[in-house]
């Protein structure tokens, strides 16, 4: 009888310890080089940090690499990271370093990942309004999801990256106009998208199964991807794409890199470098160092009100109209479908960001002052009362999981704020559901009308889990499911995960780590087929596609209760007045808008 000896790898996968002696260091050859990579036992995953993507030169367009190498570059620790605003804890305990030359990505990947496995392949797109955050932020550590994509039998590669920020990344003036380098931030993360496509196949990917996954500006990102170039330019980058709690228009509708107020902000980024009088004002900025440019160019932004200027804008060139009126009139490609959600109560940071600037709002005058005053500057008066008349002061508001007025006439919410030290005026919940819409909620909504309307298939979602609640304990997340409360939850990050305080961490009971899993496995499923259905999870019923005759919504759903979920199909027809004002009016109530219509 012939005796079959076990192969190497079985005796590797057996025997944990003889793993790290069975296993050679991994390496990936792309078209430039050879990297060689780490192995992260913890997970049985390997990864490659601080891979380089592109050259990035001060204020100007980045360019594709042509330098190639003998032998082999290590990617065993972090790239540079592009200049950001900071969490000073979380930097200090990973040893970041900033550069101008922070053009990377970080590729992670299940353990004995070859050339030809052809894994499909999740690009996560990092949020912070494009002037902060940064790709290998732990608050989006994916080696979770990645380990739920080995144990679901999909295994799949995910990819995070940087792309410049704030002037850095979305410079504005004349002379960045006339100097066609305008919003490189996206062009950052499209040469990276290219890059992909040429090199992924190096590391067990397949070029033809992208994802793009992104949140709140990572996820208006894939928008602008989605229409860059007169919705010419995504063809052949990606399949799909996860859009969280962001669209595209918000900010950008209104914008040109030329406008007046962005050229007044550049006139005080110049008078604070000493480049006003410079022959070249470019080449002078250049010079200025990275971090101190950076951190004028917050300075200036700032100075000129709420409205965010170094942001991506209607350029004529990768953003060649306002993304609402080129969704609207379906310019975009028909080959790539979408997962497209938001938070319950996306408005709640907001509202109370505000209270701290003006006191508590009370009444209709004070809201509506800082409605036009402070958002839409040019809006009519009568426009203007159409939002307050579309959200009445007792309609349900954020927090919707609560009554406006418990039995006893009592806003619990409002209670529990001021327990707390926190400010919340009459109106601060009706802000909260006025500012939720326009931002973000009416745009996933609008967004995944235009795709249907075209034939394109968008999978929504409202989640809908209160991470934290009563007694509230932060006045940057007021409990509930504010903006960003998902995080944990869409990486299934455990619980007590460092989250530097940025975010809320999971509740440590069964239904809410059972519906964190739940949403990862789904979302796995949907990276590695295009299709969330085809992984099954048995609390969560079949995702419909949106269908503009019964548009439907996942609604995903821990109760505070241990063993109780409440994960449902919902009609996505609620609000629907509200949710109806603000695509009729894209420009005019656009953020920071100066444009009013002719009479």
């Amino acid at each position: 009888m012939v005796r079959v000896l076990p192969s190497l790898f079985a005796i590797c996968a057996v025997l944990d310890l003889a793993l790290a002696a069975c296993l050679s260091t991994p390496k990936a050859t792309t078209l430039n080089g050879t990297y060689t990579g780490v192995r992260i036992r913890e997970f049985d995953q390997e990864a490659f940090w601080g891979v380089r993507y592109a050259k990035a030169s001060r204020l100007r367009n980045p360019q594709s690499l042509t330098d190639s190498w003998e032998g082999v570059r290590s990617a065993a620790s972090y790239g540079a990271l592009c200049p950001t605003t900071p969490n000073p804890t979380a930097f200090a305990d990973a040893g970041f370093t900033y550069s101008d030359d922070c053009l990377n990505l970080n590729i992670l990947r299940p353990a004995r990942t070859a050339p030809g496995d052809k894994l499909p392949v999740a690009v996560w797109i990092h949020g912070g309004s494009f002037s902060a955050g940064f790709g290998p932020d732990g608050n989006t550590n994916t080696s979770y999801v990645v380990k739920a994509s080995m144990e679901n039998e999909l295994p799949i590669i995910t990819i995070t990256l940087n792309y410049r920020l704030g002037f850095l990344g979305f410079p504005g003036g004349p002379d960045a106009t006339a100097a066609g380098i305008t919003n490189l931030g996206l062009k950052d993360q499209h040469l990276a998208l290219h890059w992909i496509q040429e090199n992924i196949a190096a590391f067990g990917g397949d070029p033809d199964k992208v994802t793009l996954w992104g949140q709140s500006a990572g996820a208006m990102s894939i928008t602008h991807q989605l229409l860059a170039y007169g919705g010419n330019g995504a063809s052949g980058l990606f399949r799909g794409a996860i859009a969280v709690s962001g669209t595209g228009g918000l900010g950008t509708n209104s914008l040109t890199p030329d406008e007046v107020r962005v050229s007044q902000a550049y006139d005080t980024v110049l008078n604070l470098t000493s480049c006003a009088n410079a022959a070249d004002r470019l080449d002078c900025l250049r010079e200025v160092d990275y971090k101190a440019l950076y951190d004028v160019g917050q300075q200036a932004s700032a100075a000129a009100g709420l409205a965010p200027l170094w942001w991506p804008s209607v350029d004529g060139d990768f953003i060649t109209e306002s993304p609402s009126l080129q969704l609207a009139a379906g310019r975009f490609p028909r080959d790539i479908n979408f997962i497209s959600g938001t938070n319950s109560d996306e408005g709640l940071l907001v509202a109370q960001l505000l209270q701290q600037f003006f006191g508590p709002i009370e009444d209709d005058a004070t809201l509506l002052f800082i409605l036009g005053a402070l958002f839409f500057p040019a809006a009519r008066p009568e426009v203007l009362q159409k939002i307050l008349d579309a959200y009445p002061v007792d309609a349900p508001s954020p927090p919707y999981s609560l009554p406006m007025k418990a039995a006893s006439g009592e806003d619990v919410f409002c209670d529990a704020m001021k327990a707390a030290g926190q400010l919340c005026g009459a109106q601060y919940r009706r802000t909260a559901a006025i500012f939720g819409d326009f931002q973000i909620v009416n745009g996933r909504r609008f967004f995944a009308e235009s795709l249907a309307k075209q034939g394109v298939d968008v999978f929504t979602y409202r989640f809908d889990t209160n991470p934290t609640s009563i007694p509230i304990s932060s006045i940057l997340t007021p409990g509930f499911t504010a903006h960003s409360t998902e995080y944990t939850y869409f990486f299934n990050l455990p619980p007590g995960y460092n989250m530097y305080g940025m975010n809320p961490q999971v509740v440590n009971i069964s239904s809410h780590l059972e519906l964190s899993r739940g949403i990862v496995d789904k979302l796995v499923s949907y990276i590695a087929t295009g299709d969330p259905n085809t992984f099954k999870v048995d609390f969560i019923p079949k995702w419909p596609t949106y269908d503009l005759a019964s548009p439907k919504n996942m609604l995903l759903n821990a109760t505070e209760s241990d063993n109780q979920l409440n994960v449902r199909v919902e009609p996505d027809t609620w609000r629907a007045e509200g949710m109806a004002l603000w695509p009729q009016y894209p420009i005019e109530l656009d953020l920071g808008s100066t444009w009013r219509p002719q009479m």
